[in-house]
């Protein structure tokens, strides 16, 4: 039965509440196929459907439970990459239970490293093997190139069967390469892969490959096919246990080890409490070259992607990342021929590949004893936009060409940047931490187990609407950001993977390809999240955020205004319906879909921007506690139960049963220390002078760091960022722009030049 889109986005009908069995009434001992018989037996067509449907969001959610399942065999595997739970018994009690947490994370963040490069190795010899793939030049980036503008409806989905799918690992990858919607348009445009795009993922092959107890298997067929395509194993474990690489300066072959965090037979305390490591896969990556002595590190391995491709630029005509995809809308660059030679977003590959070229490449030179970081880059572009002389030459032949870097010029700059800051990889951003930050939404949907309730199709029948009442949101308000609670956000992420499908409905109801934010400023996520439930409140008469928990209730409870002149509000009356109904009764907190967190990070100001932003974050959460002595207040007077502070809901257990007190669900959980080798992929620099931030001259650090780069393009009058808090960009970008001003941001809220709407 085909699916009305219209009646779905305007929320006609409105979307049937969550219900749970009581657990009074739920009969005893369900067998194991009672329980899995939701997901059992899913109608999945081959071609690819305009709007997620219900047994696409059962058929991801049997894929996110066998990551979890992943994961938690990866770091329970004793002595996996040599790290064994035996280093941890000579410390005791708190301590010694949080390294054995750091050690079972350490071996994840190691294997992720691995499924990264993985990844990419499938990518060049198999993915590109699927179809005639070319990469783009710049000389094709014209409107003319129909080929190039017309990419995203000239492929055609593929039927792929379970023998063509990779490893678990791999595709743990992909399925969070999908979920960044521009990026991954923008390396599918870049690598020629149209037939990819359309098809995105596979879900009859997928679902064929999961069990209800969630094993993911293939046939020997698939497995020789994966190994004889790329000359890796099909198990990540089996694999080398170094990394082999070719030295940037001298092209001497190098093995370097994944990690020496376990090579010590006696690890100091500090090793042991810090995972301090040396290798590959490690934070700390110092290894010298043997034949000239040069330091690799990841910073150089950064510096010299960035000379690969700037020689890739001069010699093959490939643009930079960065500056294929609209910021404004999502699409394609695609300028006149006449004015090509002085377009905007083709900035950045005019002033490194004319301009900049010899100090670039130089950078790395044969017999030189010097070790580049990315900041010397940073460093020689903020000489190079400062100079008239050399924008003038950069841009020659643009008309009152005056010298002066434009809004625009500055936008692509940033966005150019964004895809080398703590990213070696070939792709438009770094995948490991992607998959990091992915791997929250997985612990949710996993606790929530949505998949062996009796009630499973109709919850995603139900986030299918509520979903589409969202999209309505975003395209109603476009210089606003929406943030999605867990259920609406599974059904976004659905739709996500079937990117052909997803980019034709955001285009046509947005009138731009809406991304999904990777990275958000923790406490911009809570104060938009706040923004969207009482709109969303306000248009469907209905609460947003179905929990119970305290963070929850005084989000709602400062809906309703204080000066009750007319009586009760319709805030009021929506709230007290949700109780009077009995529905309240059903959403415990630790089983409700509330804040969609997992692209929660934490900004990271320096100077008088650290301490405006530490301001703001106290008063946020001093607003936070009044709504929340409000909240408890009503419930006293109403004779409700008084929402708990610190419930089991308060704390972030993750996969290995070390508990961490969170203020609130709209926080970012942190990462354990310096285990992932990329840094923190919960933390985001935006302060001035910091690694990761903008060049200055262009604005702050929010797109650098992953912010407004990407998400939703850039709304309204393309050229500023808004600032989280104080600066510049910050953090607080959302899908579809950079979230509100302030505190010295460039624009706020789509004014002045500033960025627009979309989602979080």
């Amino acid at each position: 039965m085909p699916i009305n889109l219209e009646k779905l986005s305007l929320g006609a009908d409105a979307p049937p509440t969550y219900t749970a069995a009581d657990p009074l009434d739920a009969p005893a001992g369900p067998s194991s196929e009672e329980l899995s018989a939701a997901f059992s037996n899913l109608t999945l067509p081959d071609v690819t459907v305009p709007f997620p449907t219900a047994d696409q969001c059962l058929a991801h959610l049997k894929l996110l439970n066998s990551f979890h399942a992943l994961k938690e065999d990866v770091g329970y595997t004793d002595g996996l990459f040599g790290l064994w739970d035996a280093r941890c018994e000579k410390l005791e009690g708190k301590e010694r239970d949080e390294a054995l947490a750091k050690t079972r994370e350490k071996r994840w963040a190691i294997y992720i490293a691995r499924a990264v490069e993985r990844f990419e190795v499938w990518w060049l010899k198999y993915l590109c093997s699927l179809e005639e793939s070319k990469r783009l030049e710049g000389k094709e980036m014209i409107s003319t190139s129909v080929d190039y503008t017309l990419f995203m409806g000239k492929g055609r989905p593929r039927k792929w069967t379970t023998a063509m799918l990779p490893p678990l690992d791999v595709l743990m990858v992909w399925h969070a390469f999908m979920l960044n919607p521009r990026n991954y348009l923008e390396d599918c445009i870049r690598f020629g892969l149209k037939h990819l795009w359309a098809t995105g993922m596979p879900w009859p092959a997928v679902n064929e490959a999961i069990d209800t107890d969630f094993n993911y298997t293939v046939s020997k067929q698939g497995m020789e096919t994966f190994s004889g395509t790329t000359g890796l194993s099909w198990n990540n474990a089996d694999d080398p246990m170094s990394k082999t690489l070719y030295c940037p300066r001298c092209s001497t072959q190098l093995n370097i080890p994944w990690t020496t965090c376990g090579a010590k037979e006696k690890p100091s305390h500090e090793e042991i409490t810090q995972m301090v490591g040396t290798g590959y896969g490690d934070r700390g990556l110092s290894y010298p070259c043997h034949k000239c002595r040069s330091n690799i590190t990841h910073d150089f391995l950064r510096v010299a992607k960035f000379r690969k491709d700037t020689e890739n630029l001069i010699m093959k005509d490939w643009p930079l990342g960065g500056t294929i995809i609209t910021p404004s809308t999502g699409t394609p660059v695609a300028p006149a021929e006449k004015i090509w030679h002085w377009e905007p977003n083709l900035f950045p590959n005019r002033l490194v590949g004319k301009e900049l070229r010899v100090r670039i490449l130089e950078l790395i030179n044969p017999g030189s004893t010097n070790e580049p970081t990315m900041n010397d880059i940073k460093n020689i572009l903020e000489s190079a936009i400062k100079d008239r002389s050399v924008i003038k030459k950069a841009n020659k032949g643009a008309p009152l060409d005056s010298g002066v870097l434009s809004g625009r010029e500055k936008l692509a700059i940033r966005k150019m940047m964004s895809r080398y800051w703590e990213n070696t990889s070939i792709f438009a951003l770094e995948l490991g931490g992607a998959v990091i930050r992915q791997g929250v939404f997985v612990e949710k949907m996993h606790s929530i187990d949505w998949l062996h309730s009796p009630t499973a199709k109709s919850t995603m029948e139900r986030l299918i609407t509520k979903y589409a009442r969202f999209m309505q949101i975003i395209a109603d308000h476009q210089f606003h950001v929406a943030v999605p609670t867990l259920d609406v956000d599974l059904g976004w992420h659905t739709h996500q993977l079937s990117p052909q499908a997803y980019f034709n409905y955001t285009v046509d109801k947005c009138r731009k390809f809406i991304d999904h934010d990777d990275k958000i400023d923790e406490d911009e996520l809570s104060t938009s999240f706040e923004w969207t439930s009482k709109t969303y409140q306000k248009q469907y008469k209905e609460v947003y955020s179905e929990c119970t928990c305290w963070y929850c209730e005084a989000i709602r409870t400062k809906h309703i205004s204080n000066a009750r002149i007319f009586g009760q509000s319709k805030h009021e009356k929506v709230m007290n319906s949700f109780y009077d109904s009995g529905a309240a009764k059903l959403c415990p907190p630790d089983k409700s879909a509330h804040i969609s967190s997992h692209n929660a990070v934490k900004s990271i100001e320096s100077g008088i921007g650290a301490e405006i932003a530490q301001r703001l974050r106290l008063k946020h959460q001093k607003d936070l506690e009044a709504a929340y002595q409000k909240a408890c207040a009503r419930a006293a007077a109403k004779g409700r139960p008084i929402p708990q502070r610190t419930t089991a809901a308060d704390y972030y257990v993750g996969s290995w049963g070390y508990p961490y007190l969170m203020y609130g669900p709209y926080m970012s959980i942190g990462m354990m220390g310096g285990l992932y080798y990329a840094g923190d992929p919960c933390l985001m620099p935006v302060g001035a002078g910091m690694v990761g931030n903008c060049c200055a001259g262009t604005c702050s650090g929010g797109i650098a760091a992953g912010g407004c780069g990407s998400p939703g393009g850039c709304g309204g009058t393309v050229g500023g960022c808004s600032g989280g808090a104080a600066g510049g960009c910050g953090g607080g970008v959302g899908g579809g722009g950079c979230g509100g001003g302030g505190g010295g941001g460039c624009g706020g809220g789509g004014g002045g030049g500033g960025c627009g709407g979309g989602g979080a």
